[in-house]
């Protein structure tokens, strides 16, 4: 199974440090875009073991960077 996560956070520091953490985890990391005051990326892991685990680890970091806006999607 594989997991999408969107980010957006109107600070690019932390969307760049996130960005980069994921990167170094495997996941593969898209451009941060800008969108009016809004920044954004996308992060896919092509191997996602349980939904509840990786929901669990990616919240830990949204909540760590006082990240504004995160979704996941499960393929």
């Amino acid at each position: 199974m594989r997991a999408h996560h969107s980010f957006e956070s109107s600070e690019q520091e932390i969307l760049e440090i996130t960005a980069s953490l994921l990167q170094q985890s495997g996941y593969r990391i898209s451009r941060i875009q800008k969108q009016g005051t809004t920044l954004s990326f996308t992060a896919t892991c092509a191997a996602v073991a349980s939904e509840q685990e990786e929901r669990a680890r990616i919240e830990t970091l949204v909540e760590h960077f006082a990240i504004e806006c995160w979704s996941v999607r499960f393929v």
